[in-house]
């Protein structure tokens, strides 16, 4: 099936739904003759009795019995007498459709002061002079603000707010042209004007018309499709669909407009009331079949429109669903508005004329709404940026300006102080290390302040739209303003809770997420820095919070729908007194476990150990918290358990390494090396930056059968020990094995009473054997460890 095939199918439905319509309003028409007839005969018979009371001062009340029809009428409700009424009229309307050009013609003719059309020619002739020089003024401030805009506009703008800001100028320019035009236009009618009525009523309607194509033409299509700069468009279309879309809405609006201002012309000008109700009614048919032809031929870029950018299949269910149907429904919305329409017209009901076009304004409304607000939110957060920016090089500045200040400092301090000095060498080399990196700019808000002001305008625009079909938004007690208010109560919670979540986790990103266990060489067991309290906290006070935000919206809702919420809350006072009599344990574990994350006793990620149990905070909940060992085991803890906790992740870790040497190796020397290695070992591209204090050596601090025990220190951040041991032990083996130092090794010697040369027998050599295991088993024992300093 082809489009053009599809499009005349389109077309045809439409036509045929809406005779359809013409005809249900046609059907059962009331016949009223015998009783037009009766009553006149009625009428003719109390004319005598009449006349008499007449005579003699009194007066008459007739009481009439009601017909058939009428105490239908009677007994049935408002909309049945409207629907009488409508028919009744409709069927007046129609039988006079036969005369209708003769009344237009009547209408001109009867609008003449001299039973000529110059009137009319006049009219014409001063509103062409008019739009001509409304059309040079436009085109006299287009050509002085070329140059303007020409500057303004970027090739490439660089962020949405140059988009809608250009967009959003050049809108006000032709809005203002527009208004100067209409002001020309308006000045050349009243020195033409010649007291005329008519003449003056043609001349505002066709230069209102004119007015109102070019404020739909230049300042909604030229900047809300902007087919003519690709680059500032701001909806998902391409430049074939863009130029489509402004063609083929451009030309509709000509003739939608046109019809219109005919009727309006027209009853302007006397136009008999039934023949200016069908006109209207033709020019409402008019736009819905346009409108539902172009809802029909569109649906495809509206699609994409809806969608936006990205991959369709990550956008929300709602939104595709929107996306899919959206002509359907639209054609329906435009089915149900004309009946109405149509309805109000015939009645003369208010608000007849803006039905069909209610949903094209809210859109459209609605799109320059959002425009503006989103152009607000990008220059607010660019302002915070900038300022932010600012700071942020005002510190590095400073921090730079610190640095270089120390560097000379210990320069000079160094020109008058032994080239050894150890302590002058490890400050210069921790100033030298570079600066830490500055922190970057996040809008945290600006992505729900964005869609918070998209889902406030559409509800703007759908009480726009209800306004058009008379529901009175604002009246207590209407239904549609009881589900108005619940939606702004959920709007508002729903705002809340993001708002909340969104703070709360760009601080646990800032934060990081802290140590996590590695797991473990044996050795390696204790885990590296935990987050920070804020990481800890700040989940347990996320959940909290949206608790609260959830149970107050809720019952907000049902106090706005009409529920009486105090027995619920002292059936949740009873409830709760009766889960503290039933629940100790919990409510003990619960007020321990805020206890102990108050005194930051540990944080997600340290490090710590209960009794025998030890382990890395994994998970922290409200009653109990999870330990995971280093070979794999979780460990679930209340927090009401815990009689004593040790904390291995806090601030800084000593680590202190044996080295075995000989009994003949230099120990000043050793200690020189080392502290020349520490040295080193700050300058090094993957650890020196770990340090908090360099390698030392500690000298000798214990002496074996075969081995002087040396040893070494440096401190590290917690878990950061490990990386920087690997390497240092690397270390101190080049570096011994280059200087001739050698590491001692476990020796038993045995000495036998008989050192005869004779061989030993199979009873001593197990003697001999079994002293060595002693020896060797004793060596293998843990003994006390001095850990001093």
């Amino acid at each position: 099936m082809t489009k053009s095939f599809r499009s005349r199918f389109v077309i045809q439905f439409l036509i045929a739904a809406l005779a359809a319509g013409f005809l249900g309003l046609l059907t059962a028409l009331p016949v009223s003759a015998q009783s037009n007839g009766a009553a006149l005969e009625l009428a003719t018979d109390l004319e005598p009795l009449l006349d008499k009371a007449r005579e003699k001062g009194l007066g008459v009340v007739l009481i009439a019995p009601l017909s058939d029809q009428q105490k239908v009428v009677e007994s049935g409700t408002g909309w049945q007498e409207d629907g009488l009424k409508v028919r009744q009229d409709v069927a007046r309307i129609l039988g006079n459709v036969p005369d209708a050009w003769q009344n237009m013609r009547a209408a001109v003719n009867n609008a003449s002061p001299d039973g000529t059309l110059f009137w009319l020619w006049k009219a014409l002739a001063i509103s062409a002079l008019a739009i001509a020089l409304s059309f040079l003024n436009q085109f006299w401030i287009v050509r002085v603000n070329r140059h303007f805009l020409s500057t303004m506009l970027s090739e490439n703008p660089e962020n949405r707010s140059e988009k809608i800001g250009f967009l959003l100028f050049r809108a006000v320019l032709i809005s203002v042209s527009c208004a100067i035009n209409f002001v020309i236009a308006m000045i050349v009618a009243i020195i033409f004007d010649y007291g005329h009525e008519p003449s003056r009523a043609t001349i505002f309607i066709i230069v209102v018309a004119y007015i109102f194509y070019w404020v739909f033409r230049a300042v909604i299509l030229f900047n809300i499709i902007a087919h003519d700069l690709p680059k500032h468009r701001m909806i998902n279309l391409n430049d074939d669909e863009a130029k489509m879309i402004q063609f083929d809405w451009r030309n509709s609006m000509v003739a939608v407009i046109i019809a219109f201002s005919i009727s309006a012309w027209f009853d302007a000008l006397g136009l008999v009331p039934d023949t200016h109700k069908l006109l209207v009614v033709l020019s409402m048919t008019l736009a819905v079949v346009i409108f539902g032809y172009l809802s029909v031929k569109h649906r495809k870029p509206f699609s994409k429109v809806l969608l936006g950018v990205g991959e369709p299949a990550n956008k929300p269910l709602w939104r595709r669903t929107l996306a899919t149907y959206w002509h359907i429904i639209s054609i329906g919305y435009l089915a149900v508005a004309w009946v109405i329409s149509c309805f109000r017209t015939v009645l003369e009901l208010p608000s007849a004329n803006v039905l069909v076009a209610a949903p094209i304004i809210a859109f459209l409304g609605g799109v320059a709404a959002y425009g503006i607000v989103l152009l607000i939110i990008d220059k607010a957060y660019l302002a915070r940026q900038y300022k932010f920016d600012a700071r942020v090089a005002l510190a590095q500045e400073q921090e730079k300006l610190r640095r270089e200040q120390e560097r000379a400092a210990i320069d000079a301090a160094m020109q008058d102080a032994p080239e050894d000095d150890e302590d002058l060498i490890i400050n210069k080399v921790m100033a030298e290390r570079q600066m830490e990196e500055m922190p970057a700019f996040k809008p945290v808000f600006k992505p729900l302040l964005e869609q918070a002001a998209g889902i406030m305008i559409s509800i703007a625009a759908i009480g726009f739209i209800l306004g058009t079909w008379d529901v009175n938004v604002g009246q207590r007690g209407n239904p549609v303003t009881a589900f108005i208010d619940t939606l702004m109560i959920a709007f508002a919670g729903w705002f809340l809770y993001r708002a909340v979540a969104a703070y709360i986790d760009n601080q646990l990103e800032e934060e990081g997420d802290g140590g996590q266990a590695e797991a473990g060489e044996p050795g390696e067991e204790m885990s590296g820095q935990g987050a920070s309290r804020l990481t800890t906290l700040l989940p347990l006070i996320r959940n909290v919070m949206i608790a609260g935000i959830v149970i107050l919206t809720a019952m907000v809702i049902l106090s706005n729908m009409g529920v009486d919420i105090a027995p619920l809350f002292a059936g949740a006072g009873v409830i709760g007194l009766a889960i503290g009599f039933g629940a100790q344990t919990l409510i003990r574990d619960i007020f321990s476990g805020g206890f102990f994350l108050f005194d930051d006793a540990f944080r997600r990620g340290e490090y710590i150990e209960l009794d025998s149990i030890k382990g890395t905070v994994e998970k922290i909940s409200l009653r109990s918290f999870q330990l995971r060992h280093h070979n794999g085991p979780l460990h679930t803890i209340p927090f009401g358990e815990i009689k004593q906790l040790t904390n291995f992740s806090r601030d800084w870790v000593m680590m202190k390494l044996p080295l075995r040497l000989t009994y003949d190796t230099n120990i000043e020397h050793v200690r020189k090396l080392v502290k020349k290695l520490g040295q080193k070992l700050l300058e090094h591209p993957d650890i020196g930056h770990l340090f908090l204090q360099p390698l030392k050596s500690q000298g000798v601090y214990k002496m074996e059968d075969s081995a002087m025990i040396v040893r070494i220190k440096f401190m590290t951040k917690p878990g950061d020990q490990f990386v920087t041991r690997k390497v240092v032990y690397q270390e101190i083996r080049d570096l011994f094995e280059n200087e001739g130092i050698k590491f001692a090794h476990k020796e038993v010697t045995v000495r036998m009473a008989d050192e005869s040369e004779t061989p030993l027998t199979n009873r001593q050599k197990a003697g001999v054997a079994a002293a060595a295991r002693t020896a060797a088993d004793d060596e293998l024992q843990p003994a006390a460890v001095d850990d001093g300093p």
